[in-house]
């Protein structure tokens, strides 16, 4: 599979994966050969890109970080977590179950990376970044030494990380214009009130809801809602708030385009010891490609490529095949010759 920006699709493209509403229902399946008005759905529905079958696609090594099933179950269920009129019908089981599915399937695969983009749609941005967040929290935690039961502890608190913001009006959330004062304190209160949500309506430990509580809290005590520094911040926090902004930079927002993951990967390294935690920033750095399997990159001989493969620990210089010639590449041999990735 290759991944393309929505702008360059043309009629008859194949897709490679099934995309879906934010509440979990199908909108395309795997092998719809695209026509007109699906490309004009899903610009109009704000996917910024999709992944293709195509021969340019073939042999990438793209392991997925969930099944199709649980990655549809839990856009689902956390769907319903910010519905009044569904919320009455799930319960703790539900969330708790989802976690520890969540985590089964990321360590069954130890060593697995960050290797995707994400394919999302605008309006549902919400229930797409509280998944995300979920899987590259735990992808984090596992080289950090987690066991079992703490990593679904960390993949609760990071499914539930953004529930404050169910009472936050929609049109303040997507707003394109300043926020007024009042906006803005009810925006940065959204921590407060999910813990205070979560206390209410469901029986979560203290250690989740703390979590919760507190991943805004910047590692050097600039963050909010209690401006707390360093180890003070509880660990699943500090790791869901790395999380949290990769997926929130590499996305598109009412304030901003979506950055390229170099360039978000490129901000979370120079702001490491600030804004967050250092050691995490060095496991970031280990499990997040910068250049996710299937994206085309630009080398340094004037080429277009496909990037075929991603290895932990060389992440600038992933295996790729040129184009047009389909000649494959291992940039950690050929880096030697000059040859490296300019973008």
């Amino acid at each position: 599979m290759r991944y393309i920006a929505t702008a360059k699709l043309e009629k008859e493209m194949v897709l490679g994966l099934d995309i879906y509403h934010g509440d979990g229902s199908l909108l395309f399946p795997k092998g719809t050969v695209l026509v007109y008005g699906d490309i004009q759905k899903l610009q109009s529905l704000g996917c910024q890109g999709i992944y293709l079958e195509d021969s340019w696609g073939k042999g990438v090594a793209m392991p997925m970080a969930l099944s199709e099933e649980l990655r549809q179950k839990s856009l689902e269920i956390i769907y319903g977590l910010f519905q009044d009129e569904q919320l009455p019908n799930l319960s703790q089981a539900d969330i708790q179950g989802l976690a520890e599915e969540l985590v089964q399937e990321l360590i069954s695969h130890k060593g697995s990376l960050y290797n995707m983009r994400d394919v999302k749609l605008y309006d549902d941005y919400t229930y797409f970044h509280s998944l995300n967040v979920a899987v590259l929290s735990v992808i984090l935690g596992i080289p950090w030494g987690l066991g079992k039961e703490e990593l679904v502890e960390l993949a609760l608190a990071a499914f539930l990380h953004d529930i404050g913001k169910r009472y936050v009006e929609p049109e303040v959330l997507s707003a394109k214009r300043l926020l007024t004062d009042e906006e803005r304190v009810l925006i940065v209160q959204h921590p407060k009130l999910g813990y205070e949500f979560l206390r209410k309506h469901f029986a979560f430990s203290e250690k989740i809801c703390l979590n919760v509580l507190e991943h805004h809290e910047w590692y050097n005590g600039c963050g909010y809602p209690l401006r707390k520094s360093g180890g003070e911040i509880p660990l699943y926090a500090r790791i869901i708030k790395l999380a949290d902004v990769y997926d929130a930079m590499t996305s598109k927002l009412p304030y901003h385009e979506p950055l390229l993951p170099s360039e978000a990967a490129e901000y979370i390294v120079e702001n490491a010891g600030t804004e967050f935690d250092p050691e995490l920033v060095d496991i970031f750095q280990k499990k997040v490609a910068l250049y996710p399997a299937g994206c085309e990159v630009l080398l340094s001989d004037g080429r277009s490529a496909i990037v075929m493969e991603n290895c932990e620990n060389a992440m600038l210089t992933p295996r790729v095949k040129a184009m047009p010639s389909g000649e494959l590449l291992d940039l950690r041999t050929d880096q030697a010759n000059g040859l490296v990735i300019l973008e």
